[in-house]
């Protein structure tokens, strides 16, 4: 990280209208919630809440640039519920690139593609002897290998490929099906089929699963390249070396203090397919975010949940590279994004992004459905933020808490709005102290082409850009 974004941040831009504060929020107390016009949630139980500074008007609105690819190569053909071609897509995450230590490139990131196209099969659609489940799946390209992307942004808005990793996992390219690994389990049912007529075909899970969502560019100890990844079958922490290799995996264990290589038990209780979602690295610490709150019932554990459907609370992982540390703090989302219309169980994190390497300090990207809420937020972790149980008990209200600072560093969904973007955010970093990057997950088009609506002829994702007047980051 560069000696411009190790220094204080400085709200400037919050939306068209809207800047951003350099106020500083107060410190939430363990006992007492802080007051209401302060607080950014207000959740059922009675914990303390993390402020969020309120935007103060400028004059200078942000430019927004949509960048779109043109190289991006066909995957295949899909049969159901119509045939449609569909190619390159399913980005997730976003990322710096560092040529060396401490160097950036201002105009490249890396993204990852998530478990590639996959359809939702219900009961109803059961067909040729199968028998299917709600939340069965149908995935038209089962051998879909998830690539690392290196992407070039042009100031015209064009979007380049200029390097592709696959990666592998124990020596064979991962896929996306739902893994045979225990600790990995979803409990989803995978089918193919292979000609236009079909039949449906049961497909086996698969030791080499995952649902990337998240990629976090560095070097090891020798200063070679390395990448951090995140996925949310498990949810899982992994690292790969620079040919894509998986050389280690994090997963949740109920021996998770006596196993050092695993993560808290408690994380298994994610919501289908809301594992984690972000990942950054920040000098000797790699941080991970959950999509959403863990699942009220329980979750992929079997276990019985906390009942709380009104929980805010995002669990954030920080592993200490050099120790192998493990810690849970708690992120609250934005009272905003409630407000927007949407629900707890429907606000996401999309990403997070490191401002310095202390391992406190990063960016968040929240967003909900159909783009009503997309904002940025500075978080910190604090002396006084709360190191989290293993256990359910902070959602369902039986243990207070203080959760990460927050405030508001972009507003996002009034400088996105009219534009035809794909629903879900799933990447931020910067280009330099002015300039956010946003990367859009559309899913390889699925929803335009099911519905007969023109589709880009490169089936692309979109990676947005804006750019404000004053640096966001002194």
């Amino acid at each position: 990280m560069n000696k411009l974004l190790r220094t204080h941040v400085n709200l400037l831009a919050a939306a068209a209208l809207a800047g951003c504060v350099t106020t500083q929020p107060p410190t939430p107390s363990t006992n007492q919630a802080v007051d209401a016009k302060a607080s950014q949630t207000k959740p059922s139980h009675n914990v303390p809440q993390s402020p969020v500074a309120q935007a103060v008007a400028t004059v200078k609105a942000p430019k927004v640039q949509v960048h779109r690819f043109k190289n991006l190569q066909s995957i295949g053909t899909a049969y159901f519920p119509k045939q449609f071609s569909y190619a390159q897509g399913g980005w997730s995450g976003a990322s710096r690139v560092q040529p060396r230590p401490g160097a950036l490139v201002p105009d490249e990131i890396w993204t990852v593609n998530d478990r590639g196209l996959n359809l939702y099969l219900e009961a109803k659609d059961s067909r040729d002897g199968l028998k299917f489940s709600d939340g069965d799946r149908y995935f038209p390209t089962p051998q879909f290998n998830q690539t690392l992307f290196r992407i070039q942004l042009s100031p015209s808005g064009e979007g380049a490929v200029l390097e592709q990793i696959a990666l592998k996992a124990q020596g064979a390219p991962t896929n996306g099906l739902p893994s045979s690994q225990p600790d990995m389990a979803t409990g989803e049912k995978p089918f193919e089929m292979k000609t236009p007529k079909g039949p449906f075909a049961k497909l086996a899970t698969s030791p080499h699963g995952f649902d990337f969502e998240g990629v976090a560019q560095t070097f090891d100890k020798s200063g070679q390249r390395e990448f951090w990844l995140v996925e949310e079958y498990g949810p899982s922490l992994l690292r790969a070396d620079a040919q894509g290799n998986i050389t280690q995996r994090w997963s949740p264990s109920r021996k998770h203090t006596a196993i050092p290589v695993s993560l808290p038990w408690v994380i298994r209780q994610r919501s289908d397919n809301r594992g984690f979602e972000g990942v950054t690295v920040s000098g000797d610490f790699v941080l991970a975010a959950m999509q959403s709150p863990l699942d009220a019932k329980g979750g992929a554990t079997g276990e019985a949940g906390h009942g709380n459907k009104n929980t805010p609370l995002h669990r954030l992982i920080r592993l200490q590279r050099s120790t192998g540390l493990v810690e849970q703090f708690a992120y609250l989302h934005s009272e905003n994004a409630i407000k927007a219309g949407g629900s707890h169980k429907d606000v996401k994190i999309g990403d997070l992004a490191a401002l310095d390497d202390t391992g406190g300090r990063f960016l968040v990207l929240e967003h909900s459905n159909a783009r009503k809420h997309i904002a940025v937020y500075e978080a910190r972790i604090t002396a006084q933020t709360t190191r989290l149980l293993d256990s359910n008990a902070h959602e369902a209200g039986k243990a207070p808490y203080t959760a990460v600072e927050t405030r508001l560093v972009a507003d996002l969904a009034p400088l996105l709005a009219g534009l035809e973007l794909p629903e879900k955010a799933e990447g931020v970093t910067f280009l330099d102290e002015k300039t956010l990057a946003i990367v859009f997950d559309n899913d390889h088009c699925i929803e335009q082409l099911l519905a007969d609506k023109t589709a880009p002829k490169e089936c692309a994702n979109l990676i947005v850009t804006v750019g404000f007047a004053e640096p966001l980051f002194r």
